[in-house]
């Protein structure tokens, strides 16, 4: 990625299944930093206990527009400390109980909920037999800084920031962007008084409870811009539970952790007018990314194959069209990162959309052929053809910048990403002397999506289009010719990072070769030879596996690439794993990435969280400011759920195989209302003596075949 209320008509106002997310309290917890609650087009990232600290660089504030339109959020009782007990996450928001010190009999619970507006209920009872005189306090401000500026000590935006206006129940605070765009963040208390002092402004409501009576305190906050139009309101939180795969599981943690992926992934999904669309993270990412959105969807097609279409169909629309050097669009190319906020609106960014990513159009291509098989009925290749081909022409003629068959990337926008990959921050990437090798560079990742795009494109299309399948197939296999040539180290049994611009091979070993595994590009031998080097200790943490050896002059385990574990790398790992056979390896990874997030309150697993190895009673290190929740991270689970499956769908969509296998610990583990080719399935694994087994399955619609580890 780039570094750059009221639920009336909406999600049920009730909680439904809350259960089904509730963490099975895990030791040792990591810790987890901020709190990240996202609604419809808004998002709320405060302390664990719900506060909004003033002048966070962190990245604590309620946010909307790419824009932060509360920098302050602190509610206080006069005369008493609340300290938090506990906080539950819920699909829409979360609950909070304290501990009120400074008083015997007060009991004060909080429900925070987020949809297209925050709502903010309190409640306080008196458990005692004397009455109560509280005074409530509440501060807010907002600085109306972009969002990719909130981390920046300097201020980079000129707006105008209007003073608050309070009237009794009431607050108004705005901003006029250098652009001309006005946000406004409106706060609705009622019984509350404001005080405004400069840009902040504090509340003020007295309370008074009598004995075993309970008042509530409610504040609604809502975000508005000139330049945006309304949030749609999106698929309510009981639809989706009914629209996605469930999972249970023996012990319950697998279950739980799949059960906190959903529900995460529906909060990251926004509506948009081709359908729910997941944001890539929060709260840095909460914006549409090629990328980021393809490999989510990918992910995700056991447990919601309709984000599929949606993000297809919504990165079709953005497709490239023209050259312009100054977003790096060029004719076919799929976008990297689509924002609205000010920094981008006027030019001090990259631009939106831009489109400095290089692999985000070979997965377009992949994830089509994929979702066809998945979503028969949909006939996704038909009608994204032309869309499709231009991608193939992108990949073929302007993705390779010399003409030598693979696809290289060199930034050509002032303000662009000068690595243009997944690892895409400054010193991933590195030769002798930690030098960035000169371009163009051709990323082996990127050379294995697009083995996997005209592969799989090439079985879809073949009966209705057998010269473009033949076309498509050839292709697939002369890039793996050259690309084995070209990228295995015999010496390392791995593949090589990248080639730089002189066809120079970057030798460092890093999980790369897990994507490469998970795209089917290795040949069979090498493919399981990369399998168990992925194992090995420098890069197998004991929490899943990390980007770069701990043995590499470059290692370094709380970097953001350089050692770090990402979920979603360590997933794709497991599933290259899988497909290469290496069944061992495969159990073994995922019962380290369920550790993990075992380890995470609610089972809410971060970005990425630090590499070091794996010590008794220690929890993984959390990163300090990584998005939490993040989609691909929450995507990661389902694709573990299908290599636990070992689930694979004929390219017309009417035949489903299984071979299943379980990680250590997992006795049971079952799909239900698995919705895959043209029908559906109910699968139950469970563990034997000979290994893992499938004890029930029930198939509507779709045939199925189970394989054996033989047939691997």
């Amino acid at each position: 990625m780039s570094q750059h209320g009221s639920r009336t008509g909406g999600r049920p106002t009730e909680d439904v299944n809350d259960a089904s997310v509730e963490p099975v309290r895990p030791s040792p917890v990591a810790s987890t930093g901020l709190l990240s609650l996202k609604g419809w087009g808004i998002v709320f990232v405060g302390t664990q206990g719900g506060e909004i600290p003033p002048g966070s660089r962190a990245g604590a504030g309620l946010y909307a527009f790419d824009t932060r339109h509360l920098s302050l959020y602190r509610l206080r009782v006069r005369g008493i400390r609340l300290r938090l007990r506990a906080v539950r996450l819920l699909h829409d928001g979360a609950r909070f109980d304290y501990v009120a010190s400074g008083s015997r009999t007060l009991v004060v619970s909080r429900r925070l909920r987020i949809g297209t507006a925050l709502h903010d209920r309190w409640s306080l009872r008196n458990a005692g037999s004397r009455p109560l005189a509280l005074t409530a306090e509440l501060s807010v401000a907002a600085d109306f800084r972009d969002l990719l500026e909130v981390r920046s000590r300097r201020r980079v935006t000129g707006g105008q920031i209007t003073r608050p206006r309070g009237g009794p129940g009431a607050l108004s605070l705005a901003y006029t962007a250098a652009d001309g765009i006005e946000h406004r963040t409106e706060l609705a208390s009622p019984g509350m008084s404001w005080r405004v002092v400069g840009t902040a402004a504090h509340g003020r409501r007295s309370l008074r409870l009598p004995p075993g009576e309970t008042v509530g305190l409610t504040v609604a906050v809502r975000a508005r811009s000139t330049g945006h139009a309304s949030t749609r309101r999106g698929l309510r939180w009981d639809e989706w539970q009914a629209r996605t795969t469930r999972f249970t599981s023996d012990p319950p943690e697998l279950g739980a952790w799949l059960a906190r992926s959903s529900a995460d992934l529906f909060m990251l999904c926004e509506p948009t007018e081709d359908g729910p669309f997941p944001m890539a993270g929060s709260p840095w990412f909460i914006a549409p990314f090629g990328r980021d959105s393809l490999i989510t969807a990918m992910c995700a097609l056991p447990v919601f194959p309709e984000l599929a279409p949606t993000v297809l169909r919504y990165l079709a629309r953005t497709q490239g069209q023209v050259e312009d050097a100054a977003t790096e669009e060029e004719p076919g190319r799929i976008a990297h990162e689509i924002r609205q906020g000010e920094l981008a609106r006027t030019g001090s960014g990259p631009g939106t959309p831009y489109y400095g990513s290089v692999d985000a159009t070979p997965l377009f291509v992949w994830l089509a052929a994929e979702a066809a098989r998945w979503l028969p009925e949909a006939d996704l290749v038909r009608a994204l053809e032309p869309q499709l081909r231009g991608a193939l022409r992108w990949m073929e003629e302007r993705g390779d910048r010399d003409g030598d068959g693979f696809i290289e990337y060199e930034r050509r926008a002032p303000h662009g990403l000068d690595v243009q990959v997944w690892k895409d921050s400054h010193d991933s990437l590195l030769t002798r002397g930690r030098l960035r090798p000169n371009g163009p560079v051709a990323a082996v990742e990127v050379q294995a999506y697009a083995y996997a795009a005209r592969a799989s494109l090439a079985e879809v299309v073949a009966p209705r289009d057998a010269a473009w399948a033949r076309e498509l197939a050839a292709g697939a296999a002369a890039l793996r010719q050259r690309f084995e040539r070209a990228f295995w180290m015999e010496d390392r049994d791995c593949y090589g990072q990248a080639l730089d611009g002189r066809k120079r091979l970057v030798r460092d070993i890093v999980s790369n070769s897990g994507h490469v595994l998970w795209a089917g590009a290795a040949s069979a031998r090498r493919g399981r030879r990369a399998a168990e080097r992925l194992r090995e200790p420098d890069l197998a943490s004991g929490w899943g596996i990390r980007t770069r050896s701990a043995r590499s002059a470059y290692y370094d385990p709380a970097s953001y690439h350089n050692g770090s574990v990402w979920a979603h790398d360590t997933a794709i790992a497991a599933a290259g794993m899988r497909r290469y056979g290496a069944r061992a390896q495969c159990e073994a990874t995922i019962a380290e990435l369920l550790a993990a997030a075992a380890s995470f309150p609610s089972f809410r697993v971060p970005e990425l969280f630090g590499g070091q190895p794996r010590r008794p009673g220690v929890p993984p290190m959390a990163y300090p400011v990584a998005c939490s929740p993040q989609a691909w991270t929450a995507a990661a689970a389902f694709l573990c759920a299908r290599a636990m499956l070992g689930l694979e769908i004929s390219p017309d969509g009417s035949t489903a195989s299984l071979d299943p296998l379980l990680p250590l610990g997992v006795r049971r583990f079952e799909a239900i209302g698995l919705r895959v080719g043209r029908g559906t399935l109910d699968v139950r694994v469970e563990r034997r003596a000979r290994g893992a087994m499938i004890t029930d399955v029930s198939a509507r619609a779709i045939r199925v075949v189970e394989r054996r580890p033989s047939d691997d």
